[in-house]
């Protein structure tokens, strides 16, 4: 099994990446790929996504809390915002350039849509223009859900500060607690196949907690007890099955169900299982930090963004691929990648460089850490 010492010694989470490339790719197909793969359940990555960048974020700011003695929320913002922006806008500019010089700028509403997409308001768009157009950018609605969550979320964190670990764990839960009594107010409990509804339900807060506190259980020794028995290799049996068993049915079950969000809290539980499982040793965390996978979980934050203009550019290029099937779902995983690459390259990796840069011209000294760490701790970087 996986120490405590062991796990707070790694630098990377390198098998998360095998994961964010999984789940890119299935939002992709699901997309493209017709009613022969609906069984993928792509739909669902975003909430794997959900659930990894809150346990990603809360064990980067609980590390340096403990690393440091404090936290610097300036820091963080600046991390953030040179991670998230330059792609965002670069592949925003780019799908408001080529929808302007084909004519249809107007006609895909872009002046509605703009001032959402620029204030991380994209998930209440669809409210306000409900018979919009395909304007390529659509999905970005979770964008608008997480940078949410990475405004209030750290200030929370801040505020319990360097307290007792029953404290930090008090807040995660009251936290979620708060985001899932809130669901009856933001669209209820069914969606009756509502996207609206769907995307301004708290429900998907719930979620992005259910990782943060994981990521607080797992930081303490104490607590971290409670998981350990999930990083036996044998424990990867039961939960990987249990999570594949459920997603190649969620479809089925989220049509059955009338779109009852239980099963999305119920599905997000079994991903952070997942994440104990990945961050442990055995086959599963090697297959999914190969290195093919590793580049594309790298990429995937640009690759889910451009998805659609990508799809658009190869149907204009290739018109038979406008009907959806696997080979044109494969053709728009290739070209999204390749569009996603460029963006990697030359936007956000020097992008992530100048914000570190300027972190480090003001980086407070250290103070007595908080807590006693057995081995020296990084950041994961794949936060």
């Amino acid at each position: 099994m996986l120490t405590h010492t062991e796990f707070m010694a790694m630098r990377r989470f390198p098998a998360l990446d095998g994961l964010r490339a999984v789940a890119a790719v299935i939002v992709v197909v699901s997309h493209f790929a017709g009613p022969r793969w609906t069984w993928v359940s792509g739909w669902v990555g975003v909430y794997i996504f959900f659930v990894l960048s809150g346990f990603l974020i809360t064990t980067l700011l609980l590390r340096e809390q403990s690393s440091a003695g404090r936290i610097s929320l300036k820091s963080f913002y600046i991390r953030r915002v040179f991670r998230i922006l330059p792609p965002y806008l670069v592949i925003l500019g780019f799908i408001v350039l080529f929808c302007a010089l084909r004519g249809e700028f107007y006609s895909r509403e872009f002046p509605t849509a703009l001032p959402y997409y620029l204030t991380f308001f994209n998930e209440f768009l669809p409210e306000a223009n409900p018979t919009g157009p395909n304007n390529f950018f659509s999905g970005s609605w979770t964008l608008g859900i997480e940078e949410k969550f990475y405004l209030f979320w750290p200030v929370l964190i801040v505020v319990v500060g360097v307290a007792a670990v029953k404290r930090r764990i008090a807040v995660a839960v009251a936290a979620l607690a708060a985001m899932v009594l809130l669901i009856p107010f933001t669209g209820g409990w069914i969606m009756d196949y509502s996207l609206t509804l769907l995307y301004e339900s708290t429900v998907h807060y719930a979620i992005l907690l259910l990782g943060a506190l994981l990521a607080v259980l797992m930081h303490n020794e104490r607590t971290f007890a409670l998981v350990a028995p999930l990083t036996h290799p044998l424990a990867a049996i039961p939960v990987v099955g249990g999570f594949l068993l459920l997603h190649v049915n969620m479809t089925d079950l989220w049509a059955s169900t009338r779109n009852n969000l239980w099963l999305l809290l119920g599905y997000a539980v079994l991903v952070a299982l997942l994440l104990v499982v990945l961050v442990s040793r055995g086959p599963v965390r090697w297959l999914l930090s190969t290195a093919p996978m590793r580049f594309v979980g790298d990429r995937s934050y640009s690759l889910y963004l451009i998805q659609g203009v990508a799809h658009f550019i190869v149907v204009l290029a290739i018109p038979r691929f406008a009907v959806n099937g696997t080979s044109t779902a494969i053709v728009v995983v290739v070209v999204s990648l390749l569009m996603a690459d460029l963006v990697y390259r030359w936007f956000e990796q020097p992008a992530i460089s100048l914000g570190r840069k300027i972190v480090k011209r003001y980086k407070p000294q250290p103070g007595p850490p908080a807590e006693p760490l057995p081995a020296p701790a990084q950041v994961p970087s794949t936060a």
